[in-house]
């Protein structure tokens, strides 16, 4: 009965080491192979999905830079409104004042509309025509609404009765290169956005550092 035992216990444990060989033989090959076409048509709509959220994340910080610009906006406009304030500026510096109030108007101007710029709707339209790719393997027009309002409803419904999950993976690819597009567009007007704002609080410092200096040589505000 010992040497059975003995026997047992390595024939045991050579089938748990062959069992975990071919478990990791299987997950090697599982994630080396090629998606089917369901787990495709997943992955692409994961994919659009983080599209669709950088659009939103692009356009909440567009917003808040716009509330930003508003803000340096109207503390500008209270500034240099106030009769005391305009009182402390030297007659011979209003010219230089008013030309810095200008450039910084006009800095404003550029990047509001460029704000308004982000938040308007985009769009582009990449077609799939490359000659390898199969008919059956070509976007189908059922997704996108400019397709779809090319056909009456009732060929609309025919072309979905008949759509193929490759012709739709094609447009969902198709859809997702579409939105990459816009986002590197509306990345990029961002980063110029927050550029413009950087500068429109560099000019209003140097308005409120000037009114400031000012206001003390003229004795209008307490010295220390």
């Amino acid at each position: 009965m010992v040497s059975q035992s003995r026997v047992d216990v390595p024939a045991e444990a050579d089938k748990e080491e062959s069992k975990e060989l071919k478990r990791q033989h299987k997950r090697l090959e599982d994630a080396n192979r090629q998606l089917d076409s369901r787990e495709r048509y997943r992955a692409l709509n994961d994919t659009m999905d983080e599209a669709y959220e950088l659009v939103g994340i692009a356009n909440r910080e567009a917003r808040f830079a716009a509330i930003l610009m508003g803000a340096l906006n109207a503390s500008v406009v209270l500034l240099v409104t106030r009769p005391e304030v305009q009182a402390a500026i030297p007659p011979g510096f209003r010219t230089w004042m008013g030309v810095l109030l200008t450039v910084y108007a006009s800095v404003a101007v550029y990047f509001f509309l460029s704000a308004i710029e982000i938040l308007r709707p985009r769009r582009y339209r990449p077609r799939l025509n490359h000659p390898d790719v199969d008919r059956d393997a070509q976007p189908a027009g059922v997704r996108y609404y400019e397709d779809i309002i090319l056909r009456s409803a009732e060929d609309h419904w025919s072309a979905w009765r008949n759509v193929r999950i490759g012709q739709l993976n094609a447009e969902l690819a198709v859809q997702i290169h579409s939105l990459a597009l816009v986002n590197k567009s509306k990345y990029a007007a961002v980063q110029r956005l927050y550029s413009g704002l950087r500068l429109m609080t560099v000019i209003v410092a140097a308005v409120v550092i000037l009114l400031v200096f000012f206001a003390f040589g003229r004795g209008i505000l307490p010295k220390a």
